[in-house]
Parts: C-alpha cells; structure tokens; sequence
C-alpha cells in the first residue's frame, strides 16, 4: 500500500476511533451517573456493556497505528514492540467480539419486552444472567488462547493488532513479505479470525434481523402501532371531555354559559376599562369555584394536557410506547449493520487473500470505529425529542447540545399539570385578594380553554384566600403556558418519548393502575 494512502487511511482511523471512544466514554458516564435508576435496569446495562466493549474497539484503534511493532514494514507510525502489539490486539478482541454480541443480546432484550411481555425481573433471572455468563467465558476462552499462542500480531496493513500470522501480509502477498511462519499456527489464526471477526458479528446481525422482523410483524402489522389508532382514540377522549364539560356547566348553572360571562368581562374591560372587566372576571371566578365548576376544568385541562388521557386509554399508552420502543430498536439494528458488515466482508475478503478495494476499505475504517456516536446519538433521541417539545424551534442539533450538557437527561419544565395543581411555597402562606395577582389560567374560546394567567386583575376587598386555592396563587407557583401552544404536549408518543430514555421501561397494560390515576386527578378545590 503506496504511503500516502496509508496515511490517509490512519489518520481516518484514529479520528473516527477517538470520535467513538469520546462518544462510548460519555455514554458509559452516563448510565453510571443518571439520576433515576442508573445501571438497575438491564436497558441500561446493557447500553453501558456496549459502550465499554466499543470503549475497548475504539481505543485499541486508535492506538494502533503506533502501538504496531515497529520492524513491521508496513507499520510507518509504530513506535511499539510484540508486548505493545499484543495488548492492542487484546483489546481489540475483546471489543470487537463482545460489541456485536451485546448489540444482538440488546435485540433479544427488545423481543422479551415486546413480544413476551417479561418484566425486568424475570427477564435478569432467566435471560440476562446466562447470556452475560456466555458472553464471558467465550470471551475467556479465545483470548487466553490466542495469549497462550502468540496469535496477536499486526494485520496485512500494520495500522492495528488482532489475530494474525507472521509476518505481516504474507498470506495476501508472499512473494513481497514471504511464506507464512508455522508458529503461531495459520490454521488455528483462520479459525480465530473467522469465528470472531466473520462468524460472530454475521451471526449476530441475522439473529438481530430475525428477531426484529417477528417484532415488525407482530407489533406493526398485527397491532398497528404506527397507524392512526391512536389519533382517533385521542379525538374520541377529547370529544368525550368536552361533552362532559356541557352536561356539567348545564346542570349546575343552567341559565347562563361561562363562554358569555367571560366574553362579557372581556366586553366590559375594553368598554369601561381594564379595572371593572377584570373585577368581573375575578367575581365570576370565584362564583364558578363556589358551585364547583373549577374542579371540573382542573379535572379536564389534566385530561387534555397528558395529551391521550392515560387514564381511561392505557391501550393507546401501551401501544405508544411499544411504538418508541420499536423505533429504537430499528435504529439500534441500523447502527450495528452499518459498523460491522463492512468489516465482517472485508475480514472474507482478506482470508481468501483478496485485497479489497480502496473505496470499500476507507469505507470500513470509517464506519467501523464510529458505532459509539451512532449507540450515542440514538439512546438521547428520546431526551432530545422531549426537549425540543419543550422547547419549540429548537433544531436536532441544539438540542443533542442541551441534553449533553444537561448528563444525557431531557430539560425539566414542570408539565402543565403540574402547573394548575396548586403548590405550597412555605414562604407564601397566603395570598390577599385585592393586591396585584395571577388570575387562574381557564378562559373558555372558540379554541378550547385559553390562558390568561399572565393578565393582572385588581380587586378591592379584605377577603383572603389560602395559598392551595387554584384561583389565586402567588406569581411564583404558576407556570405560563399559552393554551394555543400546548398542541405537541396533547400527543401521547411526543409524551411517552422519554419513556424508556429515561428508565421507565414497564409497558403498561393493566388497567387496574389506571384507577389510582382517576382517584388522583379527581381534585377537589
């Protein structure tokens, strides 16, 4: 290989290397550190494995190019020894064979949750135990035995160390490097670099193609998770809590529409001036929470703000979150065919003493060492969805930034839920009616219910009310939130995005636990 190829081809190689040990390192940091759960859950171990057997691919590449033995003639940039080749080459082993069987073994994880359903529990006892303890002795196994064989040398190239005769290209080009040496045995190195750079990652992409077409099957087509299901479900909820709203306002006020009062006050405020409108909407207020309608528009605003109304559509939230599962999964498979196929090809290639081409050779020093970025960039997809729902006009790669900076989790913001239910600053305890305030943010329109809790309302009067009132609190425990922008937070899967992101990997499916949701949300003021 002429030099400046060669050097051209290292220096992809280190970078691309150093981008993915970067990227594996902080998502290792990550499942360590995160604030819920950290490594309890087997999504997350099973992340943080990943990322220390490509931690271990990454550095080794790296390294490579300099940790070669330096009488290698191929090796330009080597600096190191047989001692320094090995350990590289150990390394390498080590990550090359254990990322793809952990990248597989996350596809089994996926069917087991999907598919059968299994609990995290049983799934730790009865699977991921004995896979961890496979994947460990046979890591053992043909390590030891390439150590105890002197198996690790520098490849045809001499840009890293992995199983290979000696000297370096003498089984593509002897007539150049000459015949192959008997020690270590040529035989026995095939073998070694057949079953875990050719067999194993090839196995492993069609157990993991296998099993996410049954999931394709099975959840898209028979469960028709990414059909329009959900959207009716959620327009029929939403109908059902604006008929509800009617029947309500009728019985309980029967010769007058809370829209009129308002639109009245509104009428008045710009007639007589913003003082005597804002009075009468301040009075109509306090009417409505003394005859109880307040808590029927908390009620309702908390169906409309958790988007699907978990509590009476479990299925619409199981099949949610089945579908952002799934869409994980699929990228997940994409990131490990595109770093390992190449290079399981390429590996052929090389066995049958085939040089492969230059475009497919940059092509695989490219992509292999970058299964790190892409392992990162799809685990915060779910995080940085969730921010840029949060946070409106803010683009992909804003977003990725933020959530970094923020150690892997979306931006916390108070949902709008969380916003009306009344808080309890114990520096504020109470607030007096008749001074400058935060009016409660339910306004009837044409457009569903409208926030006015930025308006500002004066009332002359000595009456005090608690600070647990939902009409009136202090400026502080409000959040502002305009009813005309909320419409992302209504979609269930832009809701249940972080779902697994963030740990809570339980689909759900009783409906039992949906009944302790109602008893919660039935507020009463």
């Amino acid at each position: 290989m002429a030099s400046q190829v060669w050097i051209k081809s290292a220096a992809l190689q280190v970078s691309s290397g150093a981008v993915s040990f970067i990227c594996s390192s902080t998502l290792a940091y990550y499942m360590i550190k995160f604030k819920r759960n950290g490594l309890q859950t087997p999504y997350r171990r099973l992340i943080f494995a990943i990322s220390v057997a490509d931690m271990m691919q990454s550095i080794s590449i790296v390294l490579g190019p300099f940790f070669n033995d330096s009488t290698v003639p191929q090796a330009f940039w080597a600096i190191g020894n047989a001692s320094t080749c090995r350990l590289d080459g150990l390394l390498f082993a080590l990550g090359n064979t254990a990322s793809p069987m952990y990248s597989c073994f996350l596809t089994v994880y996926y069917y087991c949750k999907l598919y059968k359903k299994m609990p995290n529990e049983r799934f730790a006892q009865q699977v991921e135990k004995w896979i961890n303890l496979f994947i460990l002795l046979f890591l053992m196994v043909t390590n030891i035995y390439a150590l105890g064989t002197n198996s690790f040398n520098s490849s045809s190239v001499g840009q890293f160390c992995l199983y290979a005769v000696t000297p370096a290209g003498c089984r593509q080009q002897p007539d150049l490097y000459g015949e192959c040496e008997s020690s270590p045995d040529p035989d026995a190195i095939a073998i070694l670099s057949i079953l875990t750079s050719v067999f194993i990652p090839i196995a492993c992409l069609m157990i993991s193609v296998v099993l996410l077409s049954i999931l394709l099957w099975k959840i898209v087509l028979n469960e028709k998770i990414f059909s329009l299901r959900s959207t009716s479900a959620r327009n029929e909820i939403a109908n059902d809590a604006q008929n509800e709203d009617q029947t309500v306002q009728q019985n309980s006020v029967p010769n007058e529409s809370i829209t009129a009062e308002i639109e009245s006050g509104e009428t008045t405020s710009s007639s007589n001036g913003f003082r005597r409108g804002k009075s009468r909407i301040a009075n109509r207020l306090l009417n409505l929470q003394n005859q109880g309608i307040v808590r029927i528009l908390v009620k309702n605003l908390r169906l409309r703000t958790r988007g699907s109304n978990l509590d009476e559509s479990t299925g619409t939230a199981s099949r949610a979150y089945r579908q952002e599962m799934t869409v994980q999964l699929i990228l997940y498979c994409c990131s490990f065919l595109l770093s390992y196929l190449l290079f399981a090809i390429v590996q052929v290639m090389l066995l049958m003493k085939t040089l492969p081409s230059l475009t497919l050779y940059f092509t695989t020093k490219t992509l292999l060492p970058l299964q790190g970025l892409f392992n990162i960039i799809i685990f915060l997809r779910p995080a940085v969805r969730v921010t840029r729902i949060k946070r409106p006009g803010t683009c992909w790669i804003k977003a990725y930034y933020l959530v970094i900076k923020n150690g892997g989790e979306s931006l916390q913001e108070r949902s709008l839920v969380t916003a009306v239910l009344p808080q309890v600053p114990i520096e504020y305890p109470s607030v007096q009616f008749g001074v400058e305030n935060y009016v409660s943010p339910w306004i009837q329109s044409e457009q569903g219910l409208e926030d006015v809790s930025k308006e500002c309302m004066y009332v002359e009067s000595s009456m005090e009310l608690s600070i647990g009132n939902a009409a009136f609190n202090h400026s502080q425990g409000w959040n502002y939130v305009k009813g005309g922008e909320s419409k992302d937070v209504n979609n269930i899967e832009d809701a249940l995005a972080g779902i697994h992101h963030n740990g809570l990997d339980a689909i759900v499916e009783d409906e039992d636990d949906n009944e302790e949701d109602k008893e919660a949300g039935d507020v009463t003021i």
